[in-house]
């Protein structure tokens, strides 16, 4: 019985990336590309060549692989394959009628398993040598801009070695390309520091040492190897396209296919003869054929090629057709090919246009600024600045940090029930699983185990007509060192006002305020001002203040005079980053994203000997046509709300001379 065709979405981007299923890949895409989609496809196209194996889905940490990644992923693999969970996967221990792995792990702990057997093992690379001790044939890896490169090659690579089993199995050797394979997926970084992955195309045109393709570049490579999956591609595509619409793919010379398709074209547009045709002739359909044909216009002989001129192939195409689909030694050719690829592919958000709509595209392109938009849709490469006013800022090595503790996931196991009709009897098995659904729906600091429930928070503000900010820090020692953990930095913009914000702010902090609702609010005399107010006459840190303890915070207000120079910012700021004075400054990367883009971008200028901050973005519009615009949350407001923090939080923490109540001056 033949197997009944299934449909499904991939995008032209997807589909060339997924025909070419080189060893190793490299894609930086804008955002909705659909990475979490493709990855989900291989994720069974890895599987189901080597039965039993094992690989890794790594991320930067619990958070982001258990509330973004891998829902994504499984609900890809559902919908491309109709795989369902408890029949086709699984999570921890598989089932007994599930065959056994080739090595059998210690723990099936954070193991999602498939019906054949194989194994993918969720790694968070925030705890030190979570892969260690595994023996990896595969491996998947997204938003690599959290992934620190050090720690990659150092912790993870060396884990891909691959298995060889004490007989030999099929697909555990160097002739399936997707043993010992990799993915890596990011979007496009908007720092002035590039992703390292960006940085991997340089590779493209390096030489192949050794072997059939001695000699050629992995650029030459992966040319040959889309050149490939564009041929796949249009041939699956007419081949569908013929059986939908109830038409033939005819074999014809290249002269009468180009004479039957102008008469079609003639047909169409009611040209030369065809110009009596009735008006409602307007597509090529049966009708309209045998019209012509009654009336003598086309030879009886044409009248299939004319009904049927999309579908017509010459006899070159034909043989392409028929080695793509039957030849032995083109099909090793290819899987040589895929077997030495290196592919680094950048694909634009229009790449997923089918999907998304061009009102979706509009509507970025209206919402986002143009460097925004060139950056993460259209995935154009920007301009890099130099050195900017913290440069001594090393988020990768130093500063950045991901916090392996996620509350919100001890919390939220469920119950599942795995099923097979097994020995000729339907089999039921129950299973424990993470519930990804309600995971991926949370958004509260219970996803941050970074947020120690006896310590209050702090917290400093910047307040801007356009976007107001609020930084949020703990104090605690770490190694018998004062640090400032930097938890997390919010934004409200476009009409929203300071109310918004401590309304976000509440919200996202309520689970802590149940255990500590300590907040210190550290502001400068830029807080004394009523004109971002709409709070009657109370200015903007009375507004903060009457907010906050409306929402049921203990506020302690730390007043701390005039804002700092910025030579003086500039001197203590990177002397703290530069580790010479505490507290040590370290920020968490998943919560700071925008904060710590608008830092690595922060520009310097020399004005009379000293530094200032270049502030100048804050001035130009947010829709600049030339695309020399920032959007409100890239540019400098939101540094200048940590700059009050550090500052306060080193020097002011503790003077209770500065404390002020509400009001008061």
């Amino acid at each position: 019985m033949a197997q009944k065709r299934r449909d499904v979405y991939m995008h032209r981007g997807q589909r060339k990336l997924y025909y070419s299923q080189a060893r190793d890949l490299r894609a930086i895409c804008g955002r909705r590309w659909g990475k979490s989609q493709f990855q989900g496809a291989r994720l069974w196209q890895v599987a189901q060549t080597m039965p039993r194996g094992l690989g890794a889905i790594c991320g930067s940490s619990r958070k982001q692989l258990w509330a973004r990644t891998i829902p994504a992923m499984l609900f890809a693999m559902e919908s491309f394959y109709g795989f369902k969970e408890g029949v086709h996967f699984g999570w921890g221990i598989p089932p007994k009628w599930v065959p056994k792995p080739v090595m059998k792990p210690k723990s099936y702990d954070n193991m999602l398993w498939m019906a054949n057997g194989w194994l993918w093992y969720s790694a968070s690379l925030a705890v030190f040598g979570s892969v260690n001790s595994m023996t990896l044939n595969s491996l998947i890896i997204d938003e690599c801009k959290f992934i620190p490169y050090t720690k990659l090659n150092q912790e993870v690579m060396p884990a891909l070695s691959g298995i060889v089993p004490p007989s030999p199995i099929n697909g555990f050797n160097n002739n399936n390309p997707f043993y010992k394979s990799t993915c890596f997926t990011s979007d496009a970084s908007l720092s002035n520091k590039n992703n390292w992955l960006e940085k991997e195309e340089k590779k493209l045109d390096l030489k192949i040492p050794s072997g059939e393709f001695a000699g050629k570049t992995y650029r030459d490579i992966q040319q040959e190897l889309f050149d490939y999956a564009d041929k796949v591609d249009f041939w699956n595509e007419l081949m569908r396209r013929a059986e939908d619409s109830k038409h033939r793919i005819h074999e014809v010379d290249k002269e009468t296919k180009d004479r039957i398709q102008q008469i079609a074209v003639s047909m169409m547009r009611h040209e030369g003869p065809f110009k009596a045709l009735p008006r409602q002739y307007v597509n090529m359909t049966k009708g309209m054929v045998d019209y012509c044909l009654s009336y003598h216009l086309i030879d009886a002989d044409d009248a299939d090629l004319i009904f049927d001129y999309e579908f017509l192939i010459t006899q070159e195409q034909h043989f392409e057709m028929m080695a793509i689909r039957g030849s032995k030694k083109y099909a090793r050719h290819i899987n040589d090919l895929r077997c030495a690829a290196f592919i680094v592919y950048r694909g634009s958000t229009l790449d997923n246009v089918d999907l998304l709509g061009k009102e979706y595209i509009a509507r970025m392109k209206r919402d986002l600024s143009p460097l925004v938009f060139q950056i993460s849709v259209l995935n154009q490469k920007p301009k890099r600045l130099s050195d900017g006013f913290y440069c001594n800022l090393d988020i990768e090595n130093v500063h950045g940090y991901i916090c392996e503790d996620c509350p919100a996931i001890d919390n939220a196991y469920c119950v599942k029930t795995a099923s097979t009709v097994y020995n000729g009897a339907l089999q039921q098995q129950e299973y424990e699983t993470p519930n990804f659904h309600y995971l991926g729906l949370k958004n509260d600091c219970l996803l941050d185990g970074d947020c120690i429930d006896g310590l209050p928070l702090h917290i400093a503000l910047d307040y801007n007509a356009k976007i107001n900010w609020i930084v949020t820090a703990q104090m605690y020692r770490r190694d018998s060192v004062e640090a400032m953990n930097v938890l997390s930095s919010m934004f409200v913009k476009d009409g929203q006002m300071l109310q918004d914000l401590i309304a976000l702010w509440d919200k996202y902090y309520a689970p802590h305020k149940d255990k500590n609702n300590n907040v210190f609010y550290y502001y400068n005399h830029t807080a004394k001002m009523k004109v971002y107010s709409i709070s009657g006459n109370a200015d903007i840190k009375d507004t903060v203040i009457a907010e906050l303890r409306k929402h049921g915070w203990a506020v302690n207000p730390i007043y701390m005079g005039q804002a700092m120079e910025h030579d003086m910012k500039y001197k203590n700021i990177n002397e703290g980053l530069a580790g010479y004075v505490y507290p040590a400054i370290r920020f968490n990367r998943e919560n700071n994203e925008s904060l710590l883009i608008a830092m690595e971008n922060c520009g310097i200028r020399q004005v009379m000997g000293t530094f200032k901050k270049d502030k100048t973005g804050e001035k130009l519009s947010t829709d600049n046509v030339d695309g020399s615009s920032v959007p409100a949350e890239l540019r400098t407001d939101g540094t200048d709300a940590f700059d009050d923090l550090y500052i306060g939080c080193r020097f002011y923490r503790n003077n209770l001379t500065g404390l002020c109540m509400p009001g008061g001056f």
